[in-house]
């Protein structure tokens, strides 16, 4: 049966209270038997008034560990729903994602299915099917490599990889689609820098974090996508002009489910996986992804670390 979170917190109220009554009850019971204890704790050889003491602590001390269970049932209670609604809205939020691709697949279809459109027309049509089936591709990779994410299972090898020209590569590739959405991409990536890792994994993180960057970026804004080496480790940077990620919010959003913004905020959309995600397969390449926001400027910052590797002589 479940719970609202309010009825747990006063079937809380309500155990602490009958606890605190036992306590009372067990005092006052103690304090009346006084004498009868007295006799009694000289007949086993205690001190005057030493069973008395021992009752009351031994009451004390059970009712305490009571409190403390109850305490501790009551927060995995509140922790499990709220891990319940995040699942509830997850499922929400796929199968409307999901919804819209399909939707406009159709539309295209419906489109091609009219006698003779125009060859314009038809390409148009073609494109949008091809992209809409591209995302939804995407939709399906995301739940997966969370999936397999979650279970510890490990299938992406790592070989040494030129960081720096795979980024480049990949932000020529991905800067027509994003900027038909009204948002910059520039990129720094000229610095020669080799890790270790695997290509897939690499550009799930960087699909993850440059449409996490752009969904939060308002028209005419701009995503930077950088490359730079410290000592023996390489650092991607990838930073918005949005409204930024509040301070409270920083240590959450690497969790599963996890999405930052009230529930009103347009922005507030997806799965809640992608940000996991990173962290997973970062976390499997041997690295650390760590989120930056400052109060009062705009934007936020994603910083990844890999471990560099020297090209072979």
């Amino acid at each position: 049966m479940k719970y609202r979170r309010p009825q747990l917190v006063t079937m809380y109220v309500l155990s602490l209270a009958a606890t605190m009554s036992l306590l009372v009850v067990w005092i006052v019971y103690v304090v009346r038997s006084g004498s009868n204890l007295a006799a009694m704790g000289r007949r086993a050889g205690v001190a005057a008034g030493g069973l008395n003491w021992i009752l009351l602590s031994v009451g004390c001390a059970l009712l305490f560990f009571l409190i403390v269970g109850l305490t501790y049932q009551l927060a995995q209670a509140l922790a499990a729903r709220r891990y319940a609604q995040k699942q509830e809205e997850f499922i929400s939020n796929i199968t409307h994602e999901m919804k819209s691709p399909l939707a406009a697949i159709k539309l295209h279809a419906q489109t091609l299915q009219a006698d003779s459109p125009e060859s314009a027309l038809r390409e148009v049509s073609l494109r949008h099917i091809v992209q809409q089936a591209d995302r939804m591709g995407r939709l399906v990779d995301n739940v997966l490599e969370s999936s397999r994410l979650l279970a510890h299972r490990r299938t992406h090898a790592l070989r040494p990889v030129d960081l720096s020209a795979y980024v480049k590569s990949y932000l020529e590739e991905v800067r027509p689609p994003i900027e038909a959405r009204g948002v910059r991409v520039s990129g720094d990536a000229e610095l020669a820098v080799r890790v270790l890792a695997n290509e897939e994994a690499l550009r799930q993180v960087l699909d993850n974090l440059i449409d996490n960057a752009v969904r939060f970026s308002q028209s005419g804004g701009e995503v930077r996508c950088r490359v730079a080496r410290d000592g023996s480790t390489a650092l991607i940077e990838v930073e918005d002009d949005g409204e930024g990620i509040p301070k409270k919010e920083l240590p959450h959003v690497f969790d599963r489910f996890y999405q930052a913004g009230r529930e009103s905020d347009p922005h507030r959309r997806g799965t809640g996986l992608g940000l996991s995600i990173v962290a997973g397969l970062v976390e499997e390449m041997n690295g650390e992804v760590r989120a930056f926001s400052q109060e009062g400027r705009p934007g936020s910052r994603f910083v990844i670390t890999l471990p560099t590797v020297e090209p072979a002589a």
